[in-house]
C-alpha cells in the first residue's frame, strides 16, 4: 500500500475524530443538558436544522442539485433508500445532529423514531414519496421500524440466553 495513501487515511481519521469529539458529552447529565440546548436551536454547528418533515423536504430540495433530485425521484424507493443511507442518510445524521439532539431529531423522536438510522431512513423514504406525489404513510413506516427494532432485540436476547 502506498505510504502517502496510508498517511492520508490516518490524517483524515484523526481530523474526523477530533471534530466529532468536540461536542461529545462525558456523562448522562452533560448529554441531557446538551440535548435540551440543541433541541431549541435553528442552527447547530453552522448548519440549519429543519423544524419538521415539511421543512426537511424543503431543505433537501434547496441543498440538492435538480438533476440529483430527479434521479432520486425516478429510482426505486427501496433501492434508493438503501443506497443513499451511507451518503445522504449519514449526512443527515451528522449535520442534523441526530445523536446529540436537534429540533428536528426531537420532532422525529416525538413521532416515534428513536434510532438515528431509523430517522434517516424515514426521511429518505418519505422524501421519495413526497417527490412522487404518493401518500407518505408515516405511521406505517414508523411501526415498521419499531417492529424491526423489537425483532433485533429479541434475536439478541436469544443469542445472549443461549450463551449462558
Amino acid at each position: 500500500m502506498n505510504i502517502r495513501f496510508l498517511f492520508s487515511i490516518i490524517l483524515f481519521l484523526f481530523a474526523y475524530t477530533s471534530v466529532q469529539s468536540q461536542n461529545i458529552a462525558n456523562t448522562r447529565a452533560e448529554f441531557d443538558s446538551l440535548y435540551r440546548v440543541n433541541i431549541k436551536l435553528s442552527y447547530v454547528n453552522g448548519v440549519y436544522i429543519p423544524k419538521d418533515l415539511d421543512d426537511a423536504f424543503s431543505s433537501l430540495s434547496q441543498l440538492s442539485p435538480p438533476e440529483s433530485i430527479q434521479k432520486f425521484k425516478m429510482a426505486d424507493e427501496d433501492m434508493v433508500c438503501r443506497k443513499l443511507h451511507f451518503g445522504l442518510g449519514k449526512w443527515m445524521i451528522v449535520n442534523w445532529n441526530f445523536y446529540e439532539g436537534s429540533r428536528f431529531s426531537h420532532y422525529l423522536k416525538r413521532i416515534g423514531l428513536l434510532h438515528p438510522d431509523d430517522k434517516a431512513q424515514f426521511v429518505l423514504r418519505t422524501y421519495h414519496r413526497f417527490l412522487n406525489g404518493k401518500e407518505l404513510n408515516e405511521k406505517e413506516i414508523i411501526d415498521g421500524f419499531a417492529k424491526q427494532r423489537k425483532q433485533l432485540a429479541e434475536e439478541l436476547r436469544k443469542k445472549i440466553d443461549s450463551k449462558k
